[in-house]
């Protein structure tokens, strides 16, 4: 992770360098200043539309999983667009855009289900395993025959 850091870091500087000798420290500068500006403009802009689809969803019964992977998105191409440099600034801007953003969000919410499934295993009362995954859904009213001891256990 560090490695990644300092490589981004080394990109930025790179990229800042390049940009300052081709169209001067001073525009460099002024671009420097002026995009956070713009940038958390326009994600506040974004993010009061994305609070205005949470509250349509809220009121209509839904869940706002997608407007809430979006709001986390828009916290992104913020945080990123404050950072001084290009590179950032490139990607919080491609993040601002919706297509792109939906994009993004259906790769996450697709990795996110992948990574998280739900099971655990239990050890009945004779001692096999059972994996919930591999077991049919069952309700909770559906009580079984109570188990009974083997034979020779018996007093």
């Amino acid at each position: 992770m560090l490695a990644l850091l300092v490589v981004w870091f080394i990109a930025e500087l790179w990229v800042l360098i390049e940009v300052a000798s081709r169209i001067g420290v001073l525009e460099t500068v002024a671009l420097m200043v002026l995009m956070p500006i713009l940038g958390i403009w326009m994600v506040k802009h974004a993010g009061l539309a994305v609070f205005r689809r949470v509250q349509t969803t809220l009121n209509s019964g839904g869940v706002p999983h997608r407007e809430v992977v979006d709001g986390f998105l828009l916290l992104v191409a913020g945080v990123l667009l404050i950072v001084p440099g290009f590179i950032s600034d490139a990607v919080g801007l491609l993040l601002l855009i919706p297509p792109i953003r939906i994009g993004v969000r259906t790769m996450l919410l697709r990795s996110f289900g992948r990574r998280t499934s739900f099971a655990y295993r239990v050890v009945d009362g004779m001692g096999r395993r059972i994996d919930i995954r591999d077991v049919p859904s069952r309700d909770i009213t559906d009580v079984p025959e109570p188990r009974r001891a083997p034979p020779e256990l018996d007093p």
